[in-house]
């Protein structure tokens, strides 16, 4: 009896086994796998549109296949952590599918916007070359604050640094540069604009000064001079016809017109040679009539209102002389020239011989583009 009873259990036993066996056997055949081919294949094509720059070239695809694989595999490990019949890579497959079409994207996206994005840098960097050279050959002479020339001076270097990252395949660090020196360029620029537009207000007029003072040339067959303050530039003009040029040099505080004695600004206005001097402190010197009745009447308005201190005279001595060609604005308020230059001008002028200064000749439009 005992015997067979235990054949029994035994029996039961036995077979209880086997079916949790194949139950075991079954599970681990049909569970759910990682993908892990899947995630391989999505390193590898990854690691070649990194490869070709996509990050640069075509960010929105790079970064969206970066923030699939991220989340794939987060999903990954968390399936790892349940118990095997548990467990259920869906997730994960459809986030590392999705980061590789991403990655196949960016990578074929990475030609065509690798010659596009090359076109828009070269053309940003030859722009920013553009004003560069405008800020030497015009903004240099300009009386800026030192933060606005150190601006300027910044946004060089980074454009220099831009060019050299570019020769080199370090597209990153290229655009990374020029965007650095875009951005100092375009606060110095700014700050530049917004000094000049209000300097400007006075075009209308500066344009009817040099207008009737080559209309004075011509109708008397005679020398008269302009002065551009902006240019740096002194124009002669002979029967109303331009004769000759001449780089001149100013006050260092030339922008705008002279307010009182001792502010080291030039006048702008319409002039004579009132006395002509060989043995002037600077070589030869044709002193000029300021201040005129215009001027005056300026000075009187800003007594007035308070922009003048009372202490303050409103100056004189304002002459065209010599010494000149030092490449900086010196004088206490004078026009300078080289002394073989004031030998050919001093030749040329007369007593009585006109004389305006304007801030510039050309619009701020035509100056600036």
């Amino acid at each position: 009896m005992r015997s067979g009873f235990y054949k029994k259990v035994f029996g039961s036993l036995g077979i209880l086994l086997m079916v949790s066996l194949l139950v075991l056997v079954l599970l681990i055949l049909f569970m759910d796998k990682p993908p892990m081919e899947d995630f391989t294949k999505c390193n590898e094509i990854m690691a070649k549109a990194k490869r070709a720059n996509a990050d640069v070239y075509a960010p929105e695809y790079y970064q969206a296949a970066e923030t699939n694989y991220k989340y794939a595999f987060i999903e990954l490990k968390r399936q790892n952590e349940k118990i095997f019949f548990q467990r259920n890579f869906s997730k994960a497959k459809e986030l590392v599918v999705t980061a590789i079409l991403k990655a196949e994207l960016a990578q074929n996206a990475c030609g065509t916007n690798k010659d596009t994005q090359k076109a828009r840098f070269l053309k940003e960097t030859e722009l920013l070359k553009k004003k560069l050279d405008s800020y030497h050959d015009f903004f240099i002479k300009l009386p800026l604050r030192i933060q606005t020339r150190k601006d300027y001076e910044f946004g060089k270097l980074s454009v220099e640094e831009s060019l050299n990252a570019f020769e080199k395949g370090d597209f990153m660090k290229a655009n990374r540069k020029l965007n650095e020196g875009k951005a100092r360029i375009s606060y110095a620029d700014a700050e530049v604009n917004a000094h000049l537009k209000e300097y400007f207000s006075q075009f209308s007029k500066w344009q009817k000064w040099v207008a009737n003072t080559i209309a004075t040339s011509a109708n008397t067959k005679s020398y008269a001079l302009v002065i551009d303050k902006i240019k740096h530039k002194g124009f002669l003009y002979l029967n109303g016809k331009l004769n000759k040029e001449y780089d001149v040099e100013f006050g260092k505080n030339w922008i705008g017109d002279k307010q009182y004695a001792g502010d080291n600004a030039t006048p702008e206005g319409r002039y004579m040679v009132m006395r002509k001097a060989r043995d002037s402190g600077y070589y030869k010197a044709m002193l000029l009539n300021y201040p005129n009745e215009e001027d005056r009447a300026n000075y009187a308005a800003r007594r007035r209102s308070g922009q003048i201190p009372k202490s303050r005279g409103i100056g004189g001595l304002i002459e065209i002389h010599g010494n000149g060609g030092k490449g900086v604005d010196w004088t206490k308020g004078c026009v300078a020239l080289t002394d073989e230059k004031i030998d050919e001008l001093f030749a040329k002028l007369s007593v009585g011989s006109p004389v305006t200064i304007v801030g510039s000749t050309v619009s701020l439009s035509d100056l600036l583009n």
